[in-house]
Order: structure tokens, then sequence, then C-alpha cells
């Protein structure tokens, strides 16, 4: 009941402030009564049963007037900062942007453009990061003389029949071997941290120092993020926006990957068009990862596979194995 009463009082409230609008517009020798009363969605009749009965504030029904007069002009696209400069200008006095808000919101004039989606807390958090992005520590030289002194890493998806899920890698530039991964239904922050977690709990909290380096992803970009890495004593590398060579050898990894565990065993068509279930496609992609590690050989390595050459060179003094 209390309730009840509240919205009438509410509905009583902006009708009388939309009447006393409709008499201070005429008053002051402009405009119609039945224009007025269609623009402020009152009927005629009650508006000149309200004239029998007045306890008006001229000033606010003059602010509320010059307001509907403005918003019907532009469709209802004035938002109340740019509405209380108008009116100001309008009727020669300076007129508060709270006390315009407050008459749109009663009368439901607020602007139907779009709004801020965040708050002012995280629009200043958002200006904070673009100021401190990390620098480009690896500016394209995608190569190491030390094995877990210089990561990259970078997300790509896998298209399932049922869904999209995204695979986190974090490779080593020595000797090109994925150290860690994750997959998740998101690429999102969490995905790219549980990686990170995964790296330093594999191979223990060694990583003091090392580049890791990706792109401009808010996945990376995030405080969570960056406090992950920072808590393991990693420093950030990031390419610049909108250079995938900046990233490249991830780019070339994430090839590698779509084409060898995916292309070659169900064919690049089906993947495409996702006629593979998406379980399918991680159990292929897990094999390949360690087929990838122990197995596969590579030119630069001298024919050796990743593991192989780290093992054969564990200090990773020479950037080729020595035999």
């Amino acid at each position: 009941e209390t309730n009840g009463a509240e919205r009438h009082s509410g509905s009583e409230l902006q009708k009388k402030t939309r009447f006393q609008a409709i008499r201070a517009v005429l008053e002051s020798g402009t405009g119609k009564v039945n224009l007025l009363c269609r623009i402020a969605d009152v009927s005629r009749k009650s508006y000149y049963c309200y004239l029998k009965r007045p306890d008006i504030s001229e000033d606010d029904a003059e602010v509320l007037g010059n307001i509907m007069v403005i918003q019907q002009e532009q469709k209802g696209g004035v938002g109340y900062r740019e509405m209380a400069r108008r009116v100001s200008e309008q009727i020669g006095r300076p007129v508060n942007g709270k006390r315009v808000r407050r008459l749109m919101k009663e009368n439901d004039l607020l602007s139907s453009v779009r709004r801020r989606k965040f708050s002012d807390e995280v629009y200043l958090r958002r200006k904070e990061l673009k100021g401190n992005v990390p620098p480009d520590l690896i500016k394209r030289w995608f190569f190491s003389l030390a094995p877990r002194k210089r990561l990259v890493e970078d997300i790509t998806y896998l298209q399932g029949n049922e869904r999209v899920e995204y695979l986190n890698t974090i490779m080593d530039l020595f000797n090109g071997e994925i150290l860690a991964w994750s997959i998740s239904t998101s690429p999102d922050s969490d995905l790219c941290i549980e990686t990170v977690r995964k790296l330093c709990s594999d191979w223990g909290e060694c990583f003091r120092g090392t580049i890791i380096h990706s792109d401009l992803g808010s996945s990376y970009m995030s405080y969570e993020y960056m406090k992950e890495v920072l808590k393991h004593g990693m420093v950030m590398s990031v390419g610049r926006k909108g250079s995938c060579y900046d990233n490249a050898a991830m780019e070339s990894l994430n090839g590698v990957i779509k084409t060898e565990a995916l292309y070659c065993r169900f064919g690049k068509t089906k993947v495409k068009d996702r006629r593979i279930s998406i379980e399918d496609l991680i159990i292929a992609v897990v094999e390949f990862i360690d087929y990838y590690n122990n197995k596969r050989p590579r030119k630069r390595l001298g024919w050796l596979s990743p593991v192989e050459f780290r093992e054969r060179n564990p200090r990773g003094t020479f950037p080729v194995p020595v035999l």
C-alpha cells in the first residue's frame, strides 16, 4: 500500500510539473495548448482542471517548458549536460545541471542516446591502463640464448560444432617449446591467469626477470593478469595494437597447431565449417602439443625436438646444439 501511494504521489508530481511547464511556455507567448499537451502527454481537460487549482513553482515550470520544446525538436537526443547549457542560454541565466537532470528524469525526458556503460571508476582504471601499457621488449627479435628467459603468449580459438573454446599457450623462444597451455570457453583474463599459474606450477618459481610477451588484448591488459605476472617476478612486454608481426612467433605456432593438429587430421573444410565436435578438437590439440614438444623435429634446432634441444643444452649457452 505504501509503495502504491508513493507511485501515485510521484505520478501526480510529474503531471503537476508538466502543467507548470505548459503554463510557463504559454505565458511567454510561444506555443499552443494542443501541441504542448501532446508533447507533455497530458490531456487538455486535465490541464484546464489544473488551472483552477494552481500551486506552481514558476521557475521549475519555465525550465521544464524549455526542456520539453528542445527535446521535441531534437527527437529526445539531448543529454542533461547539454540541455542545461541550452536552457541557460534561452532563459538568460545559469541553470544547474543537477536540477535539469531531476526535471528530465521526473518527466521521462532523459536522453535516448547511448549512455555510459561503466562507472566512473572503471573508465578511470581504463585510462590509467592505457597510460601504463608495458613496452615492447622483444621488438620482433624472437630468439633467446637461455631457456625460460624470453616467453611469448597468445590465444587462438577452436571452433567445434557445439561451441567455440579458446586455447592460450606460452612458448619459450629458446627452443620453441610449449611450456604451459590452458583451454576455456571464454578468452578472458581468467584463462591467461590460469596458464601463468600452470607455468609456475610445472616449472617452479624460476621466472624472476623473465620477459613474457603478448599482444595488446584486453585479457592481457587486465589488472588481475598483470598482478599475477608481477607476483611471479616476470616482466611484461606488449606489441603494438593491430600489428600481428609483433607477436609473429606465436602466430606461427597457432598456424602449425591449426594445420598439423586439426586440418591434417579432420580436413580443413570440416574444421572451418564446424563439423567436428569440440571434444575431438581438444583431444587432437592436446595430443599434438605432446608430440610437438617431444618428437617433432625442427630445422633451426638441428633437427631435434624442442625437449631434446633443451636437454642437450640445459644452460642454453649456444643457439645450436653442440654435437
